[in-house]
């Protein structure tokens, strides 16, 4: 049991909890919603901006009241108040301001680089696929990724055999259930059910959608779980989910929850069905008879739902249905269902689908194997190397006997050694200081051996952002829209917290008359009873509760003057019309 649940959650590595994560605003719309003093808010801010604070959910914005949006985009004009008086009083030059924006520069250009160059042509191709769901079956023959050559000779020579006896028109399910290393083959013969692109590894993956259906591959298909043969069972045009209802009878159960009836509910379920085909509403069915107690006084609505969400029998009922189609009965091990398609999501455009699909291929297995490709093809681009007598000097006072964690690096090397080379790659080198400030930062590596080759991998992750920064910076990511916005965006925060600190925190003094005035007028809520009597908590042990509580009130308070004051140095506009046309498609 244990190895057939590895097998489904590694070859079907099921995303679907970042499947309602935002679609994005990437066409970048610049009607302006707002204008604050000199400066303006576009829609697409807005838009990013409000998306990113109810949980990154298209639905639920577009669903948005107009009060609500104002209310948001009033939050959005208090900051772009702040930063405006943050500029003017040249807090952009301060020294902590100047080190913050200097390290999320190097510490974010290459993240903007890896997107350039990896993630966007993947998702480009993970979009195709994901148009399409795909039934796969497969016939598993265990290889470990350590394999001896002979139990690697014997895995394809076994694998060889499988596809023989299917080219020989052996049925594909017989032939699973015999010789598969997969337990469930036994029950399934070897249905992993429909999927689609990004949900299993790469090599399984393109394996699948290169074949027509019914066809099986010719050569066995090497993952890091062993060998696979597998067949195209059904490819079909995908939505992005549906929305649908139904009505449950439940079994009778015993104590132990385990069925001893069904016929009752059957019966009941038929009774149900046959109500429907006359013609009644499929909502007060529900209401009058669903024993699902979270739907039926919604008229038995499910929400949205993709693929694999729901029981196998439930779902592959739902997705054949058309919009308005109910099912007939449908047994599951919860009871009897009749299912009604209320809705299906088109699948979205690609634009609107970008910030989603990065999202779900930074989680899944194939973004790390691409994302260390691109880093191995860096390093060898730019030349790094290891220089000799960084090494020498390394290994003179290093015993590559022992652990890394066996040394106290920052104690064995004076200043002096600190900045010797250890490698060097074009317009770029990488010193011993460097390399033991990211083993303070980074202590995977504690547990290896002091050797060299241990010492090359730490070379090479130390190089690796100087040098992705430096390649990013050749390729003007820095230049590009989107940096450049979340730079703002990073920048902004900054300024607001330097602004809070300054110009309202520091004004707001907490006396100790403050205190008692409060806990004297508010004596109920530090009152408490101990047997019948009423007793008061004492005001030293309320005192830190309630120095916050009036913080905060005076915080408001004072920031609320603060911007009253900066809107007389720069008006605000609202463009109430284009606010109400927010995340429209």
């Amino acid at each position: 049991m244990k190895r057939q649940k590895t097998l489904i959650l590694l070859l079907v590595f099921t995303i679907i909890s970042t499947m309602f994560l935002a679609y994005g605003c990437n066409k970048k719309n610049k009607t302006v919603v707002a204008e604050v003093g000199p400066e303006k808010i576009l829609m697409y801010e807005f838009e990013n901006q409000f998306l990113k604070s109810i949980g990154n959910n298209q639905d639920s914005a577009k669903n948005t009241t107009i009060e609500q949006r104002k209310d948001f985009l009033d939050l959005m004009i208090k900051l772009r108040l702040k930063v405006l008086d943050a500029t003017e009083k040249g807090y952009l030059d301060s020294p902590e301001i100047k080190k913050d924006l200097e390290s999320y520069k190097k510490n974010y250009i290459s993240a903007f680089l890896v997107d350039k160059k990896v993630v966007d042509p993947m998702i480009k191709d993970l979009y195709e696929k994901k148009k399409f769901e795909v039934r796969a079956s497969h016939i598993l023959i265990n290889l470990p990724q350590t394999a001896t050559p002979e139990d690697s000779i014997k895995a394809y020579e076994k694998a060889n055999k499988v596809i023989e006896r299917l080219k020989n028109g052996d049925n594909f399910a017989v032939v699973a259930a015999e010789m598969s290393d997969d337990p469930s083959a036994k029950q399934n013969g070897g249905d992993l059910y429909y999927f689609t692109g990004g949900m299993t590894v790469t090599e399984f993956e393109d394996a699948v959608f290169k074949l027509n259906v019914g066809d099986f591959t010719k050569k066995p298909v090497r993952t890091m779980f062993g060998l696979h043969v597998v067949k195209l069972t059904d490819k079909r045009k995908r939505s992005d989910g549906i929305r649908a209802s139904h009505i449950l009878i439940q079994d009778t159960k015993d104590s132990l929850g385990r069925v001893i009836d069904s016929t009752v509910a059957l019966t009941k379920i038929n009774e149900v069905y046959n109500k429907l085909k006359n013609g009644e509403d499929f909502g007060k069915l529900a209401a009058e008879y669903s024993q699902d107690p979270g739907t039926s006084p919604k008229g038995g609505d499910l929400g949205f739902f993709d693929r694999r969400r729901m029981v196998q029998p439930f779902d592959s009922a739902a997705f054949t249905l058309k919009v308005g189609e109910f099912s007939s009965p449908v047994k599951t091990p919860y009871g009897y269902h009749i299912i009604k398609v209320t809705e299906i999501k088109p699948y979205p455009s690609f634009d609107k689908y970008k910030e989603t699909l990065k999202n779900e291929f930074k989680r899944s297995p194939m973004y790390k194997a691409e994302y260390d490709k691109f880093v191995e093809q860096c390093l060898k681009d730019v030349n790094l190397k290891p220089e000799p007598d960084g090494f020498k000097l390394i290994f003179s006072k290093v015993d590559s006997t022992k652990n890394i964690g066996s040394f106290n690096f920052d104690s064995l090397f004076t200043d002096t050694e600190k900045g010797t080379k250890i490698a060097t790659y074009k317009d770029g080198f990488v010193t011993l200081g460097d390399i033991l400030q990211f083993m303070q930062t980074n202590k995977d590596q504690y547990t290896f051996s002091a050797n060299q080759q241990t010492f090359t991998k730490i070379i090479n992750e130390t190089a690796k952002n100087p040098i992705l920064t430096l390649i990013a910076t050749k390729e003007k990511i820095d230049k590009e829209e989107d940096y450049l916005d979340l730079l703002k965006e990073y920048t902004s925060g900054l300024l607001r917290e330097k602004i809070d600190l300054e110009q309202i925190s520091s004004k707001i003094k907490i006396t100790d008359e403050d205190i008692q005035k409060y806990y004297d007028s508010h004596l109920q809520q530090y009152t408490y009873q101990e047997n019948g009597v009423d007793k008061h908590r004492p005001l030293d042990e309320a005192k830190s509760e309630i120095t916050n509580i009036l913080r905060s009130e005076k915080f408001n308070e004072t920031e609320k003057a603060y911007i009253e004051t900066l809107k007389q140095k720069y008006p605000v506009k609202i463009n109430t019309d284009a606010l109400s046309k927010a995340f429209k498609d």
